[in-house]
C-alpha cells in the first residue's frame, strides 16, 4: 500500500476515516460492551461496508486495541505539534505541564468507560487487561521516561523506576475513585497533582 506524506489530501482523508471507525467503534464498545459489540454492528455505525472495516482491523480485539490506544494519544498534526512543542519549556513547566495532560487524558470519561468495560468483561475476554493496561498505564510510563530523558540528559539512575513512581504520584487514588463512581477533581485538582509529581520526580533527581 502507497504511503502518503501526512499534508498530502490522500493521507488527510485517510486520517479522517481512521478516526471516524475508531470513534465508531469506541461508542459500540461503551454502549453495548466488548461481548456483544461486533464488526458488523462498528461498519454500520461508521458507515462503512464490513470490507473496509476488515481492511482497517482484522478482527475485534484489534480494533478494541486501536480504540484504548487512540484514547491516550494525539488525534491530530495541531495536537501532536502541542506535546512536541512541551519540549521547549523549562524542565518543571514542562513536567507539570506534561502531568496535567496525562491526567486530562485518562480520566476523561471515555477513557474511563473503557476502563470500566475491561474490568467487567476480563474474565470472559482476558486478553484484554494487557491492551489496556499497555494504552493506559505504559503508554503514559513511557511519555513520562521521555520526559526525564529530555529534560535530564545525564541522569545516572533508574529512570524506569523514576517514570513510575511520577505517574503513580500524578494518578494516585484518583482513577480508582472515579472507576467507582466518584466525580472527577476538576483543573485544579489536575494542576496541584501534576505540582506535586513534578516536585517529587525533581527531588528525586536533586
Amino acid at each position: 500500500m502507497r504511503e502518503w506524506p501526512e499534508s498530502h489530501p490522500k493521507a488527510r482523508a485517510m486520517a479522517r476515516r481512521k478516526s471516524e471507525i475508531i470513534d465508531a467503534a469506541k461508542r459500540c464498545f461503551i454502549r453495548t460492551g466488548y461481548a456483544k459489540t461486533t464488526m458488523e454492528t462498528v461498519a454500520e455505525a461508521a458507515g462503512i461496508s464490513l470490507m473496509t472495516l476488515y481492511r482497517f482491523a482484522e478482527s475485534k480485539e484489534d480494533l478494541f486495541a486501536a480504540t484504548v490506544t487512540d484514547a491516550c494519544r494525539a488525534r491530530d498534526e495541531n495536537e501532536r505539534q502541542y506535546y512536541e512543542n512541551l519540549v521547549n519549556l523549562p524542565v518543571r513547566e514542562m513536567l507539570i505541564t506534561s502531568g496535567i495532560e496525562m491526567r486530562l487524558k485518562i480520566l476523561h470519561p471515555d477513557s474511563i468507560a473503557l476502563m470500566r468495560l475491561v474490568i467487567a468483561e476480563a474474565d470472559s475476554f482476558p486478553a484484554l487487561l494487557p491492551l489496556a493496561y499497555g494504552a493506559f498505564i505504559e503508554h503514559f510510563e513511557e511519555l513520562a521516561l521521555q520526559v526525564i530523558r529530555i529534560g535530564f540528559p545525564h541522569f545516572s539512575g533508574d529512570a524506569d523506576i523514576l517514570s513510575r513512581r511520577y505517574v503513580d504520584c500524578l494518578l494516585g487514588a484518583d482513577v480508582l475513585r472515579i472507576l467507582l463512581g466518584c466525580d472527577p477533581s476538576g483543573d485544579s485538582q489536575d494542576f496541584s497533582k501534576a505540582e506535586l509529581a513534578a516536585e517529587l520526580l525533581l527531588g528525586s533527581i536533586g
